[in-house]
């Protein structure tokens, strides 16, 4: 739908992520944990293509609200792991009553010349591999600078084409999701049979 990325045959315009999106990052501090609290989430929260809450540490709401002065998550925008597992963004699609810290905040603008589902999957392309992975940094711990991230040429094309796109992706969104509801009540239906069977 939009050529290749590097030799962009369409002649689509180019810019500079950090020009078509607001890109910023979380605390780099390490506030006090409690046992009860706001979630704090970090790299190893943003997983298999979701924000997983349940084991994240928890951060005092003066914490909280600092954070939050600075990069605050808001519905639609994209966060993506910046250490360690590097990449795989995640679009924000839970009331976002968390802090983050470590991973970078793409925010769109109402009039923004890019959608976050078009973003993300740029995001999650070879390209991005080639761009910005080759560009991370360090041994056992890897991580990659926000102003690589900024950096990053992006393909700006015609926004209708990019909502053509999004609503591709979100059909096929929703078939995946009905289909690994089959695949589950089949699993469960095994697993009673093979009680039964067996048990």
């Amino acid at each position: 739908m939009f050529g290749d990325t590097i030799l962009n045959p369409f002649g689509w315009k180019k810019d500079s992520l950090g020009a078509v999106c607001d890109v910023r990052d979380g605390t780099h501090d390490s506030p006090k944990y409690y046992e009860t609290g706001y979630p704090l989430v970090t790299s190893k929260n943003v997983t298999g293509g979701k924000i997983e809450l349940t084991d994240c540490s928890l951060i005092c709401e003066a914490d909280f609200n600092k954070i939050n002065e600075r990069s605050k998550v808001d519905i639609g925008d994209i966060i993506m792991p910046m250490i360690g597992t590097v990449g795989k963004p995640v679009i924000v699609d839970i009331e976002p009553n968390f802090a983050i810290k470590n991973v970078a905040l793409i925010k769109f603008k109402a009039n923004s010349r890019v959608l976050s589902i078009y973003i993300r999957a740029l995001l999650q392309s070879d390209y991005f591999d080639d761009a910005i992975l080759s560009k991370v940094r360090g041994g056992t711990q890897k991580f990659i600078s926000l102003g690589d991230i900024r950096k990053l040429e992006v393909l700006v094309p015609p926004i209708e084409l990019q909502s053509q796109f999004a609503s591709f992706v979100e059909q096929t969104d929703k078939s995946k999701v009905i289909i690994q509801q089959s695949l589950d009540t089949l699993e469960t239906l095994k697993k009673s049979l093979m009680q039964e069977y067996f048990g």
